[in-house]
């Protein structure tokens, strides 16, 4: 009798438990392999929100100024006018008559938030920074025919200047109308529309305006606007008030301006957003211009700081709480200093991942942040050896 072949009951059980303890190893790998791709998939994505809000803002602040008088642009001030703050409910600072190139809006915004990654409840945290950036735009092209850039020109200029700009300004500032021999309106490349900001400048300063409407060559600059710039009866920071004697304005110039807002909009609290905001949202009704753009999701704290040249940090201000750090990284400018002296702002963005990481013990939100210092370029030098010949020097 032949003897037959094949395992014995105990060799299959050793085989099964090798390869259960086989499988059962490879599968542990696998999950901590998930786990570990799940947590590096959210650590990227929030790295990545950070990033593109950090790109747009540092680019924004490396061109702060540009184009802009250092003083500032006049803005227009009574004892009851007031100009309009976009990110915020309020208004610039009463005690302001220029908008500086950046101006500092320290614990102006809402409060950060997050949430309970267990429970879902909301956890509100700090109250958040704004920031407002002016700066002009110096790439306003009109047709090609002419190819003539918007500040390039006097709106008026007589012959023998060539062109002849024949362009008119209302004798209250209400409206521009530009000669077509110097720019043709709207402009080739984003054109002039409702919603823009503009700059005339002459040797009497300066003032700013909110475009209302465009109807062929002229702007109109009606009262009312949102921002509250188109204050035609204000002695100051107009139009009006850049004439030599009422109605007759010497040569002047006008350029766009952008005014970019950067704020935290923690409305959505499962999803808190940086927000650029280009000049003023929402107007007109009919047909809205730059509406608020969300740039990065699941922000939880948005904060600046400013490198000033301080006349008064010899003294100690910048050493009293909250204002801890110096002039090398303070929340706000502090009287008699202005923003007209920052030369550096440190940015600070945080976020969370989208969603909790349940893979811990405690399920958690993975969080991060970025910071960085950028350096004003058109407010970067100053005269640190004041001498009797350049306190005087123009």
């Amino acid at each position: 009798m032949k003897p037959q072949k094949g395992f014995t009951l105990i060799e299959l059980m050793v085989s099964m438990g090798i390869v259960v303890s086989v499988v059962a190893m490879a599968t542990g790998a696998l999950m901590q392999a998930q786990k570990a791709t799940t947590a590096v998939a959210y650590q990227a994505n929030t790295q990545e929100n950070l990033r593109a809000g950090m790109h747009f803002m540092v680019r924004d602040l490396m061109q702060a100024g540009e184009g802009i008088p250092q003083g500032g642009i006049s803005l227009p001030y009574t004892v009851t006018s007031a100009v309009n703050r976009p990110g915020t409910a309020t208004i610039f600072p009463n005690t302001y008559t220029t908008l500086p190139a950046v101006t500092p809006g320290w614990k102006a915004g809402q409060f950060a938030i997050s949430l309970n990654p267990t429970t879902g409840a909301t956890l509100t945290g700090i109250q958040t920074d704004i920031i407002n950036i002016i700066y002009a735009d110096n790439i306003l092209v009109d047709t090609v025919a002419t190819n003539h850039y918007l500040y390039s020109y006097p709106i008026v200029q007589a012959a023998p200047s060539t062109p002849v700009c024949a362009g008119t300004i209302s004798a209250t500032g209400a409206s521009v109308t530009l000669a077509p021999a110097c720019f043709t309106m709207p402009g080739a490349t984003n054109p002039i529309t409702a919603g823009n900001l503009m700059m005339f400048h002459n040797q009497n300063g300066t003032a700013l305006e909110y475009v209302t409407s465009v109807a062929g060559q002229t702007i109109n600059f009606a009262a009312g606007d949102p921002a509250g710039l188109n204050q035609t009866g204000t002695a100051f920071g107009t139009v009006a008030s850049l004439a030599t004697t009422p109605g007759v304005f010497p040569p002047t110039t006008v350029t766009r301006v952008w005014m970019v807002t950067y704020y935290l909009d923690a409305t959505n609290v499962q999803d808190p957003v940086l927000i650029r905001q280009v000049n003023y949202p929402n107007y007109p009704a009919a047909n809205p211009a730059n509406p608020p753009q969300p740039i990065a999701d699941d922000i939880e704290n948005l904060a600046f700081s400013y490198a000033i040249t301080s006349s008064t940090d010899a003294a100690g201000t910048y050493g009293i709480t909250p204002f801890t750090n110096g002039s090398g990284n303070a929340s706000t400018p502090i009287a008699p200093d202005t923003p007209a002296q920052i030369r550096a702002v440190n940015v600070f963005l945080a976020g969370r991942s989208e969603y909790t990481y349940t893979s811990l013990a405690v399920p958690q939100y993975l969080r991060s942040n970025l910071s960085t210092q950028v350096s004003i370029r058109s407010l970067s030098f100053t005269n640190q050896f004041q001498t009797s010949a350049s306190s005087t020097a123009p």
